[in-house]
């Protein structure tokens, strides 16, 4: 399976501040349907979209598709076996 792969813009409002190179990948199948969702190194799992109601001067800045705002949550392990499997 190719994984999605796109990373959370403004990752650091997920994960924090990091040195050790991570990246929040999207680990959900290439064209999934709905939000993205990340595994962290610490065993976390968060999905993320587009925040599409905010209008603050980064989301209305089209130039730059990587600092926009987006709603993100954490997901439990149990469902992220559900979203795993039911990926179309």
């Amino acid at each position: 399976m190719q994984e999605c792969g796109h990373i959370v813009p403004r990752q650091f409002d997920v994960v924090g501040y990091r040195e050790d190179g991570y990246l929040a990948e999207c680990i959900l199948a290439e064209g999934h349907k709905g939000p993205h969702l990340v595994r962290t190194p610490e065993g976390q799992f968060f999905s993320w979209e587009f925040d599409e109601k905010c209008n603050c001067e980064d989301c209305l800045d089209h130039e730059d598709s990587n600092n926009r705002c987006c709603l993100y949550w954490e997901v439990s392990a149990e469902d992220v076996e559900d979203l795993l499997k039911n990926q179309e």
